[in-house]
């Protein structure tokens, strides 16, 4: 049981609503990066765990529809190394001023503990004025364990030269996480961003720096 705790815990850590969503945000949106084309992102944060968690993702896109990546979490408080390989793939074209649909499916591996978890999660996005809405909907189930429902809705604002957000996510039975963000790009490719919000009566945050290429 205590495998089956930790590993969902890392799960929620590292994915939210769906592993490793375009920083700030943990709701992911239902688009792919171009071929050849990707993202470096690494963030420092401190969930209602009270974790000391260090994440690093990597992103490219393969194919016009499909996204390939990879995720590695540090915990610093347990200690704990979690891995995780997804695919993500845009279903329908993304439309001005309507909506598109995409998934993602993934394996997590706690190494530690040597458990593993399987995720798939339903993205929608909506092209709205004043900047997306995105929704997901998804389920992760782990190995020797029952399957829990993942949701999450998340709301963007182009500030000018920052880009806001307002999101809340969760899992079945779980209480949900209400936080705000905001991103901003320092030079082309290179961007800061930051969370704060709260989970569980206590505050979480996260920092972070994301490359494209």
């Amino acid at each position: 049981m205590k495998r089956l705790h930790l590993l969902a815990a890392a799960l929620l850590c590292l994915a939210g609503a769906s592993v490793w969503a375009g920083r700030p945000l943990t709701v992911d949106d239902a688009n792919v990066a171009d071929v050849g084309g990707g993202q470096v992102e690494t963030w420092y944060a401190r969930p209602a765990s009270r974790e000391r968690l260090w994440t690093s993702t990597l992103g490219v896109g393969v194919l016009d529809w499909l996204e390939l990546g990879l995720g590695v979490e540090r915990s610093f408080s347990a200690p704990e190394t979690s891995t995780a390989v997804q695919a993500k793939m845009r279903l329908t074209p993304s439309v001005e001023g309507g909506c598109n649909l995409g998934a993602v499916v993934g394996r997590m591996h706690l190494h530690r503990e040597r458990s593993d978890a399987t995720y798939a999660n339903g993205l929608v996005t909506c092209n709205l004025d004043g900047g997306p809405l995105h929704l997901n909907l998804g389920a992760h189930r782990l190995d020797g364990g029952g399957t829990h429902a993942l949701w999450g809705v998340a709301k963007e604002f182009e500030l000018g030269a920052v880009t806001a957000h307002v999101e809340a996510f969760g899992q079945q039975h779980g209480k949900p996480t209400l936080q705000a963000g905001l991103r901003r790009e320092l030079v082309k490719n290179l961007q800061i961003d930051g969370t704060l919000g709260r989970s569980e009566r206590k505050a979480v945050f996260s920092v972070g720096v994301r490359v494209g290429f």
